[in-house]
């Protein structure tokens, strides 16, 4: 897996954390259901489900700032919180998969519904 789409998959994950920033009635949230239901059918490898989510982000206009992101994992780190990062030795599409992806768009959501 090249390092791009590490960085996409990892910018996504960042995006998705970030979310709760987003007012409830913002058009993203009905998106990332569409998102969710499209990823069902996507195969459960890291290079595909990169593709995914850039086709999803072009599809509706969603630019993720990967400097921005790169800050704000940072900022992350600082208060404590994990990034899913593949241990040394380990591969990417162990931490990067379908599941993964899928719980953090449900938490994302559920955030907003909470």
């Amino acid at each position: 897996m090249s390092p791009e789409e590490i960085t996409l998959i990892e910018d996504f994950l960042t995006f998705l954390e970030a979310a709760h920033t987003k007012p409830a009635d913002d058009p993203f949230w009905s998106q990332l259901d569409s998102f969710q239901a499209a990823l069902v059918d996507v195969e459960d490898r890291p290079l595909k489900l990169a593709w995914h989510i850039q086709a999803w982000c072009d599809q509706f206009q969603i630019t993720i700032n990967p400097a921005a992101m790169r800050e704000l994992r940072v900022n992350m780190i600082k208060k404590g919180k994990t990034i899913p990062k593949p241990a040394e030795g380990e591969e990417a599409s162990k931490v990067y998969n379908k599941a993964l992806i899928s719980q953090s768009v449900q938490k994302a959501k559920d955030s907003k519904s909470a």
